[in-house]
């Protein structure tokens, strides 16, 4: 068994892959491994999916077409207007947020 958790999706039609890359997930961060602003809208929805306390809010990230990139560019007033999210959530979102931030500039 190895220490990280591994998923591929393919399609049967040829071309046309339901998601384009590996998505790895960082045991140590429980964040995929690869440039954030280039997550797709199911990433981050895996992404809020692994936050405790937060997974009920992964499907309103969905319904709103939250890509990567959109994703880091959230604050946490969008997040309690525009999603209506609860301050405690809305908080450790956006903490995990800056992480990302900060590991991919380091990276």
């Amino acid at each position: 068994m190895s220490s990280s958790n591994s998923t591929r999706e393919t399609s049967s039609s040829a071309g046309s892959p339901t998601r384009s890359q590996e998505f790895d997930m960082d045991v140590d961060h429980g964040m995929p491994r690869t440039d954030p602003g280039k997550w797709t809208v199911i990433e981050v929805y895996d992404f809020i999916q692994s936050m405790p306390g937060c997974c009920e809010y992964a499907e309103e990230f969905r319904s709103q077409e939250i890509d990567g990139q959109a994703l880091l560019l959230l604050k946490e007033d969008h997040l309690m207007t525009a999603m209506n999210i609860k301050l405690g959530p809305a908080l450790k979102i956006c903490s995990k947020i800056n992480t990302l931030k900060t590991d991919s500039a380091t990276s």
